[in-house]
C-alpha cells in the first residue's frame, strides 16, 4: 500500500560506505564508482580526460609537458614564469613583454593600442603605487603582493586605452583588488 519505511541512517550506495575500498590492488581510497576509486576510473574509463600532451615553454622552448589548453601559456619553470610575467632582457628568450601586452590589448578589444617598455612606467611613476601612494619593492618576486605591475587606469573593459598616458604603476594587491574600477592619481 505505501512506501516500504526506510531508516534514515541506511547507506543507499557502495560509495557512500567507509568501509569499502577501491578494488585496485594496493589502493586505499575509498569506493567511488564500478568498484574504483575516482583516480583509478578516471584511468580506465576516460584516459584522455587529463592527458598530457608535449609542448615547449613559450619563454625559452624548453620541451615540457602540460595538459592542453589553448587559454595557456606553459611555462617551464619559475624562472620563465617570472620573465613571462614580468618581461626579459633582450639576451634571453624570445618573449617581449611590450608586444605581448598590446596583442593582449587588442584582444581584450582596445582601439587605441601603444607599445612601451613597463620599465619606463615604472621610472616615470618613481616606483610608486599611484593607488595606494607606497613604493613598490622594486626585487620582489612577481608574486609578491608589494611588486610593480602596470595598471591601466581606465581598465580595456570599460574601453579604456592601451597607451602611457592610461597606465600607471602598481602593486600587484593594488591592482588585483582594484579589478576594473576606475583609480588613480587624479581619481
Amino acid at each position: 500500500m505505501g512506501l516500504p519505511h526506510i531508516r534514515e541512517n541506511t547507506m543507499r550506495t557502495k560509495a557512500d560506505s567507509p568501509t569499502k575500498n577501491c578494488t585496485t590492488p594496493g589502493c586505499t581510497h575509498a569506493l567511488r564508482a564500478r568498484g574504483l576509486c575516482g583516480s583509478h576510473y578516471n584511468q580506465r574509463y576516460q584516459p584522455n580526460r587529463h592527458r598530457r600532451n608535449p609542448t615547449a615553454c613559450v619563454v625559452c622552448g624548453a620541451g615540457i609537458t602540460r595538459q592542453t589548453d589553448a587559454s595557456r601559456q606553459h611555462v617551464c619553470s619559475i624562472t620563465c614564469r617570472t620573465l613571462l610575467q614580468h618581461g626579459t632582457p633582450a639576451e634571453v628568450g624570445t618573449y617581449d613583454w611590450a608586444t605581448d601586452a598590446a596583442r593582449r590589448a587588442r584582444l581584450a578589444g582596445a582601439v587605441v593600442v601603444e607599445v612601451f617598455d613597463r620599465l619606463d612606467v615604472f621610472e616615470r611613476d618613481e616606483w610608486t603605487c599611484r593607488i595606494c601612494h607606497a613604493s613598490v619593492d622594486r626585487d620582489a618576486s612577481p608574486f609578491d603582493p608589494d611588486s610593480p605591475t602596470v595598471d591601466h587606469v581606465t581598465p580595456l573593459s570599460r574601453g579604456g586605452e592601451h597607451s602611457l598616458a592610461n597606465v600607471q604603476c602598481a602593486h600587484l594587491r593594488c591592482n588585483s583588488s582594484k579589478q576594473d574600477e576606475i583609480k588613480s592619481d587624479a581619481a
